[in-house]
């Protein structure tokens, strides 16, 4: 009988000890952020993390990468020693990311993919997905801007950070149209890492080169900022001409006052949102589609007071 109620004792205390090594939310849920740059964008992006994250009693921590993949490569490994529960990523380099991010799903975390990894980076079934199209908002752009600018003259192109996918995406959408009118020529595309003065910089050298440019196509309106600096340093707003995307709450009056033709937006807002109800719903052991896009709006002077910008 001794034997036999030790035996009890013995699993009830083995019991124990899996019931208290079985992480719950009342645990304390942890998400990891991981952003390639803290920037103007990712500022509204936290904003919702951070009201999903109160709601849903869960903690969180920002980690920024500074556009540097060997930082980034390094943080997913902390986030990963550190046990965190799910992470959303926004990859400063896919190709180098992508070991890591599978060893981060691989050890049961949560991840949700911004930058669209391909399945042969990243298996398919081992990550979500809350995405935008990077290359059809490019196509929007350069569709929108030759219907208001013509298909004719001298354009230049300003995206982000070299080598990264989505700033080059952008780009390959905005040529896969231009491309189209043999009346356009691309004078120049510069990668200024999302940088409003490196934008700034490229576009008064490519407007002292090319004094008859007629437009700039830019990839966000944090860098097309730099550009009308350039543009009015210059005295070229009459004939210089921005299209652009991104649309922040500043954006609105450069809208209403002529500076940008229009932008695009795509709130930062909505891909925390979708992406922390990733999360919610995989905790919750609901079905998760792993692949989620969200929409684009185009947004000029009839609807920019009314267009979603965070």
């Amino acid at each position: 009988m001794k034997k036999l109620i030790a035996l009890l004792l013995v699993l009830v205390m083995a019991i124990g000890l899996f019931a208290c090594g079985k992480k719950t939310e009342d645990d304390g849920f942890k998400v990891a952020i991981s952003v390639a740059e803290y920037n103007e964008w990712n500022k509204l992006y936290e904003n919702v993390i951070k009201e999903k994250c109160e709601a849903n009693g869960w903690t969180y921590e920002i980690f920024d990468a500074k556009q540097d993949a060997n930082t980034q490569i390094d943080q997913v490994r902390s986030i990963i020693n550190q046990g965190f529960d799910a992470m959303t990523i926004q990859a400063a380099d896919m190709a180098a990311l992508a070991p890591v991010v599978t060893e981060a799903a691989d050890k049961g975390i949560i991840v949700v993919d911004h930058y669209g990894f391909t399945e042969d980076q990243v298996a398919a079934d081992k990550i979500y997905k809350v995405l935008f199209g990077q290359k059809e908002s490019g196509v929007l752009e350069a569709e929108e801007y030759i219907k208001l600018n013509g298909d004719s003259g001298k354009v230049a192109i300003i995206s982000g950070l070299t080598g990264a996918d989505n700033a080059m995406q952008r780009v390959a959408g905005m040529k896969e149209v231009l491309d189209k009118y043999p009346n356009i020529e691309i004078v120049a595309t510069e990668y200024c890492d999302w940088d409003t003065q490196k934008a700034q910089t490229a576009a008064e050298n490519i407007l002292t080169a090319h004094p008859d440019l007629k437009a700039f196509l830019v990839a966000d309106d944090g860098m097309s900022k730099g550009v009308w600096n350039a543009i009015e340093a210059a005295q070229k707003q009459e004939t210089c001409k921005i299209a652009s995307q991104g649309f922040y709450e500043w954006s609105k009056e450069y809208i209403k006052n002529d500076k940008f033709m229009f932008t695009i937006t795509y709130p930062a807002g909505f891909f925390s949102r979708d992406a922390m109800d990733v999360i919610k719903a995989v905790v919750d052991g609901q079905s998760v589609e792993h692949v989620k896009y969200l929409g684009m709006e185009l947004v000029t002077k009839a609807n920019v007071d009314t267009a979603a910008h965070d």
